[in-house]
């Protein structure tokens, strides 16, 4: 009889443990006394520890998944076969992939770039971590710094992880840097080229002559004021950089500021004839910093005089753009 109360009750547990892992189910509530009582106690704190535990882990996981997806950079996740486990968004995008395409598959059958494989097999190697910048060539040109980690099961290797950092603006900008001071630097030659022969010039005695020395001291002025306006430039570019720089917006007519630094520029104009037309009606107005729209301002009617020809004209206007 004892034997047939045990032998049910069992049963009873093993369905109640069925119905926990299912879900259906938060613990086991079999009749019992004694040692059987005993153990359904036992089992079901193991339960609620495992419940408890699976939560957690279930939260982690959400979290570390909402983070991944919120990533701009892209991450892979690959296997010590180099089979991809998993992928976030932004390596969807920035191979034109899909995650229920690649996930399983091995890496090269998916994402077809020898250099990004090589860099993973090396991880796999020397289980170590490491860099490397590629250039992917498509619709459009980008460039990427990938970084490897090894993951680790004690002291072997079971796969690796995979970051993929966005590095193409920071390059351009390099880029821009160094064209901007080889050209600031031929500029500040102009200038001080012509100011040396100027002051030489006069101090061997052409200071006496009125007509010819006057010339040439507004001669010297006008590539001062050109010295002064690079100098300005690297300073602005130093504010920039450190993010120093602060905007003061304010409301702006923009036809009396074209007006004002077009004023600034009439030597320029003058000395090539050129006429410039400011048509900006009267009730254009705009929301900026004063000094910086000034600065772009002239920075606009400057190559406009440069580049065009004698006598020729530099026409100012605004249309309406859909609703702008």
């Amino acid at each position: 009889m004892l034997f047939l109360t045990l032998s049910k009750q069992l049963r009873e547990i093993t369905t109640a443990l069925e119905k926990i892992a299912r879900g259906t189910d938060n613990e086991i509530t079999v009749p019992a006394q004694g040692e059987m009582a005993q153990l359904i106690s036992a089992i079901n704190s193991v339960v609620e520890a495992l419940k408890k535990e699976i939560n957690t882990l279930r939260q982690d996981n959400n979290q570390i998944k909402t983070m991944l997806e919120g990533m701009v950079e892209g991450v892979i996740a690959i296997d010590k076969e180099k089979k991809i486990l998993s992928i976030n968004p932004a390596v969807e995008k920035i191979f034109n992939i899909s995650k229920d395409q690649v996930l399983g598959r091995f890496f090269l059958e998916t994402i077809r770039n020898n250099d990004i494989f090589e860099v993973i097999n090396g991880v796999l190697e020397k289980k170590e971590f490491l860099a490397k910048e590629i250039t992917l060539l498509g619709p459009t040109h980008k460039i990427f710094r990938i970084s490897v980690s090894p993951l680790f099961d004690n002291t072997t290797v079971n796969g690796c992880v995979l970051v993929i950092y966005d590095i193409t603006e920071i390059r351009k900008l390099e880029l821009l840097r160094s064209e901007f001071f080889a050209n600031v630097s031929h500029e500040l030659k102009t200038p001080l080229t012509s100011i040396r022969g100027f002051v030489e010039t006069l101090l061997e005695g052409a200071w006496e002559d009125k007509d010819n020395s006057r010339n040439f001291l507004e001669i010297i002025q006008t590539h001062a004021n050109r010295l002064d306006n690079l100098i300005n430039d690297l300073l602005e570019l130093s504010r920039i950089e450190s993010r120093e720089i602060i905007l003061k917006s304010e409301r702006i007519q923009l036809k009396a500021l074209v007006d004002a630094t077009a004023q600034d520029l009439r030597t320029q104009l003058a000395k090539k004839n050129i006429i410039l037309y400011n048509e900006l009606s009267n009730d254009v107005f705009v929301t900026a910093d004063t000094n910086q729209l000034r600065r772009v301002l002239t920075n606009l009617i400057d190559n406009a005089i440069k580049f065009n020809k004698e006598k020729g004209t530099i026409k100012i206007y605004s249309e309406n753009a859909d609703k702008e």
